[in-house]
């Protein structure tokens, strides 16, 4: 059973104040979560509220809107502002305390060649098992009247989404030298979300990311279907001093895994030195469907994604020392906006 919310309210502080109320226990399990994994990696001198005061800054810098709506999660869960502030900013607070990276998602993108038909748009998404119910799709409607679509953790405002305008975003954890150096900047999920709440075009999505300063690194992969632009798609490869940028391939094929495809920011990418698999996944995924890439189907792409080796479908079992798993599969509808979220990954094993 996929975990659903839609809210009622669309202002953001009481739409915030809706959802905290709704989801307190949940809320407060990502908290304590984040919080052990912090001083886990920090030791136990982790200062949550300066953390999130630094986090709180940066989102009210450049989203005052989600500033809002998470100050009135944290009101309607009854918990400190910059804990939920916090949570928004856990990649950045790991890359801050140095934290082990992990290899974690693949996202691909199909545009095909014919230019009526819908881009196809699927995704793993990796991340702790500790947060395998730790996920619910949120629906938010729009005075404008635009719907966004999000699957992101319970107090955190977005992550990989589309909306009604036809744009859709998936999202993979990158991995830069400079991450974490200059303290806490916007955060990456805080950026995903304001995409999707105010753009409706790759063109859009692209010049809003141009200006977003943030202290980690993430690859946040548009792709659009619409009147205004027909079918696009770029990656937004956010770091410090960034973005980088990638563009689909001839064929309309765009595949990104945990590593940076700019060719200007790759020699500071620590990564593939590290986790060569974000290599070979992105590899057996971009041979696995270069022959599809031309007239794309969805159940395809799922196929060449249910396949374990490489760890594209990533299961291990409990205790295992990885625990990184795939926790959900995500697919992008988008011509009618909407977001198709599976528990477990593409081969439909779910081994928390």
């Amino acid at each position: 059973m996929i975990r659903a919310y839609t809210s009622t309210d669309s202002d953001p502080l009481e739409r915030g104040h809706e959802f905290g109320r709704v989801h307190a226990t949940q809320v407060a399990h990502t908290v304590a979560v984040y919080q052990d994994m912090f001083q886990q990696h920090g030791g136990t001198n982790i200062d949550l509220v300066d953390l999130g005061t630094q986090a709180l800054k940066a989102i009210e810098a450049w989203a005052p809107e989600l500033a809002e709506e998470i100050t009135g999660i944290a009101e309607g869960a009854r918990l400190p502002v910059t804990d939920i502030a916090a949570i928004n900013a856990r990649t950045e607070i790991l890359a801050m305390l140095d934290g082990r990276p992990r290899s974690e998602c693949s996202a691909v993108v199909l545009l095909g060649d014919d230019p009526d038909s819908p881009p196809v748009a699927l995704q793993t998404w990796d991340w702790t098992r500790e947060m395998a119910e730790g996920w619910l799709v949120w629906t938010i409607e729009h005075p404008n009247g635009r719907t966004v679509h999000t699957l992101t953790e319970y107090g955190v405002v977005g992550k990989i989404g589309v909306n009604s305008g036809g744009l859709g975003l998936l999202f993979t954890r990158l991995h830069h030298e400079d991450d974490g150096q200059d303290g806490i900047g916007l955060p990456v999920h805080v950026a995903a979300r304001r995409v999707l709440d105010e753009c409706e075009s790759v063109t859009s999505a692209a010049y809003l990311l141009a200006g977003a300063e943030v202290s980690a690194s993430s690859s946040l992969n548009l792709v659009s279907y619409g009147e205004e632009e027909g079918k696009a798609a770029i990656t937004a490869e956010l770091h410090p001093g960034g973005p980088g940028w990638s563009t689909p391939e001839d064929n309309g094929m765009l595949v990104h895994t945990n590593h940076f495809l700019d060719p200007r920011v790759a020699p500071y990418d620590p990564f593939p030195r590290q986790h060569p698999g974000t290599l070979i996944r992105r590899d057996l995924l971009r041979r696995g469907l270069r022959r599809q890439a031309a007239k794309p189907h969805a159940d395809v792409v799922r196929e060449v994604m249910s396949r374990h080796a490489g760890g594209v479908c990533h299961h291990r079992a409990p205790g295992a020392d990885d625990d990184h798993i795939t926790l959900a599969t995500v697919e992008l509808d988008l011509p009618n906006g909407a977001l198709i979220a599976e528990e477990g990954g593409p081969c439909g094993s779910r081994t928390w």
